[in-house]
């Protein structure tokens, strides 16, 4: 398979990204969904460190990553439940003699 190697830039630093499952301007938003992240972190938090934005940064966006999984999670344990249910009452439903 072809490697997809992009340049993006975040702060002024220009970062060569190769992710398989992205292009140019999906990388791109999201770099600059970083740096706005770090500028923030700058701005509000007064933390003027760049590798400690962007750490910040990175376990945020981990920790979101996270809890959307946990979430799709028990999403899908509802849903295998409720298929569980119907299959019962259809297995019930074919079993049951005809009144």
């Amino acid at each position: 398979m072809a490697k997809n190697t992009v340049t993006v830039e975040i702060k002024g630093i220009p970062l060569e990204v190769e992710m398989k499952e992205l292009g140019y301007v999906e990388l791109a938003d999201l770099a600059a969904k970083v740096e706005k992240e770090m500028r923030r972190l700058q701005d509000e938090e007064d933390i003027i460190d760049t590798l400690k934005q962007a750490l910040t940064v990175a376990l945020e966006f981990a920790a979101q990553a996270y809890l959307k999984g946990l979430a799709e999670g028990g999403k899908q344990k509802e849903d295998e439940a409720r298929a569980d249910q119907l299959i019962s009452k259809l297995q019930n439903a074919l079993h049951k003699p005809n009144s």
